[in-house]
């Protein structure tokens, strides 16, 4: 693993640079805010074809909770895959 801040190589189970001290992977604040981030870009794309169905089936009952669940999934796939990649870059 290389580090951040200097991009010299990290031994294996060090917790920081031996170069410049500084952390070689992702603190937990910067995997939150990475899944966060991926959460809500989920979501505004999961907006889109929530707004076409509804304008399209003009709100129908048994379309509204389908046009519901679309932005709820994406933001949920937005949020694990961000987690998962910026978990896995951690290390």
């Amino acid at each position: 693993m290389l580090c951040k801040q200097c991009g010299q190589a990290v031994p294996e189970g060090a917790n920081s640079c031996p170069s410049c001290s500084g952390n070689g992977g992702a603190s937990d604040r910067e995997v939150k805010r990475s899944a966060i981030a991926g959460g809500l870009k989920g979501l505004f794309l999961g907006l889109l074809p929530m707004v076409v169905l509804l304008m399209e089936y003009r709100a129908e009952p048994g379309v509204v909770p389908v046009a519901i669940a679309i932005p709820v999934v994406t933001f949920a796939a937005g949020f694990l895959i961000a987690f998962l990649k910026a978990r896995r870059d951690r290390k």
